[in-house]
């Protein structure tokens, strides 16, 4: 006589067969759906490695499957882990509206985003991204050799689009970490390069310029990287990403989301119609910033996770920082980059620059230059990650 199957192993044997009325007939005699086979799956990790068995993942979630269960071992991981590794975005974005944790590791220490970009399926990386990026567009970024930036700017810059992202789960006892993402193109799975702005620091745009730009100082691989909105002139959405870099995730989202599939960005007809240097919020910003609030409301009806209401204009940082940690000024966090002669601008050697000792208060006789930020600071004024 064979051994005498449990409901639990009933059910998984209808996921497989897809047979959702069978699973729903089940789970109603009180069948668990937590049943795990002998290579330590669920029903519900079954259901998201196979495309055609999207609506039986839904409808296990609907009746009750954790959707961050693990499964141990090699390659194994979570349900957004398998369905990341298999390319299948319809599930993927499944998964992540009913509460699925992206930043869950694997044992081999990857991220379903990390298995996404090393299999190459574009659209998964976008979704993914999309709900966990702090910023994310098109921007220029500014290559070659400093001194040539004088004779032919127009010829020293690319479109890029750049992804700043959290690296792991808000944790209220310390600050988050940050990273950026640059991608050659939006079709583009893999990064060309990721830069951890724990580990940089930041130049604050010069406002005033008719064209600001942004510098970053990656302290690891002694390269800089000099980056400008996507559209010249456009203020806002340089304030937008120096922001986000940050932080400070609902200052980012006042700037409306271009299409994924916009094409390059041209310079806009008249610079002197962007937005003003003032960066002292104003009617439309406090406006903005509610309108934002009730967006974070419907991400948390949505079952997103780790988001919080804002509870004020400057605090709650959209779940990402300490809600107590106050937003950066211009003039917070002064330090001189210190960049050796070895240096790299984005693979070009350059002069090094002198350093000079960080100060919360700018020193007129030590530090010149107090639009730096440094990233690495433990200084309450400021939004940006310690070094680990």
């Amino acid at each position: 006589m064979g051994v005498q199957q449990s409901k639990e192993e009933l059910l998984y044997q209808q996921v497989n067969y897809g047979n959702i009325e069978g699973i729903r007939n089940l789970r109603a005699q009180g069948a668990g759906v937590e049943w795990i086979d002998k290579e330590g799956k669920t029903p519900l990790m079954v259901a998201s490695m196979r495309p055609d068995l999207l609506n039986v993942a839904k409808a296990l979630i609907e009746l009750g499957a954790n959707v961050n269960a693990y499964r141990p071992g090699s390659h194994a991981g979570t349900a957004l882990h398998h369905a990341a590794k298999k390319g299948l975005d319809p599930t993927v974005h499944l998964l992540l509206s009913h509460g699925a944790n992206p930043f869950i590791t694997n044992d081999d220490c990857n991220t379903a985003l990390d298995l996404a970009r090393e299999k190459g399926h574009v659209n998964v990386v976008r979704a993914i991204e999309g709900r966990i990026s702090l910023f994310s567009g098109w921007m220029r970024e500014n290559y070659g050799p400093g001194f040539l930036e004088a004779f032919a700017p127009q010829f020293m810059t690319r479109k890029i689009w750049a992804v700043i992202l959290p690296r792991e789960a808000r944790n209220p006892t310390r600050p988050v970490k940050l990273e950026l993402a640059i991608y050659p193109e939006l079709q583009a799975a893999k990064p060309r390069v990721v830069v951890k702005l724990w580990k940089s620091q930041l130049e604050e745009p010069k406002y005033n310029l008719a064209d600001p730009s942004m510098t970053i100082f990656d302290k690891v691989t002694k390269s800089r990287y000099k980056l400008l909105p996507a559209y010249e002139g456009d203020k806002q959405q340089l304030r937008s990403f120096y922001s986000a870099c940050c932080g400070m995730a609902q200052v980012a989202s006042m700037v409306p989301a271009r299409p994924v599939n916009a094409p390059s960005p041209n310079p806009i007809p008249n610079p002197s119609l962007a937005p003003s240097a003032e960066s002292t919020p104003s009617k439309e910003d406090l406006e903005l910033a509610m309108a934002i609030n009730a967006s974070i409301q419907s991400a948390i009806a949505e079952g997103v996770p780790n988001v919080q209401p804002m509870t004020s204009t400057n605090s709650s940082l959209n779940g990402w920082g300490s809600p107590d940690s106050p937003a950066p000024s211009k003039t917070s966090g002064q330090a001189q980059v210190d960049a050796p002669s070895s240096s790299k601008y984005n693979g070009w050697d350059v002069p090094g620059t002198s350093s000079n000792q960080s100060s919360s208060k700018p020193n007129k006789s030590q530090n010149n230059n107090p639009s730096i930020t440094n990233c690495t600071s433990n200084s309450s004024n400021t939004n940006c990650a310690t070094t680990c």
